[in-house]
């Protein structure tokens, strides 16, 4: 139980923790921030599984487990959320990143375009 308690109070006291990423570009860096977030977040719900399971000594790997399926996701998220085209022009700044293809469908659901922009900037 003691183990346990430590644990609590050791994630708990990260939590708190500012993070700060140094990426050299805003769409890189909040795609870390994303995955960053995603692993605590999923370390913390491994964290909640095995505290409420039947024997929480016998679990631990519920945290790493957590982790791992937190950072998997939280960068898919990042990269989804990030920009979408494959390169921006923003505030005189040339960033790049990867294209989402953009399907445009009919009202009867059939793929009338697909198109992946390579180019985005404001006027």
């Amino acid at each position: 139980m003691k183990k346990i308690m430590m644990t609590a109070i050791l994630m708990g006291g990260l939590s708190f923790l500012p993070v700060q990423s140094q990426a050299a570009d805003f769409e890189v860096q909040n795609t870390f921030e994303d995955t960053m977030y995603g692993g605590m977040l999923g370390a913390l719900v491994g964290a909640g599984a095995m505290l409420v399971s039947g024997s929480p000594s016998k679990h631990w790997s519920y945290i790493s487990t957590g982790a791992g399926i937190g950072i998997i996701a939280g960068a898919i998220y990042g990269v989804a959320s990030g920009t979408r085209a494959f390169a921006k022009l923003e505030d005189g700044q040339l960033q790049l990143g990867v294209p989402m293809p953009e399907v445009a469908l009919s009202s009867d659901g059939q793929v009338v375009s697909m198109n992946t922009p390579l180019f985005e900037s404001r006027f």
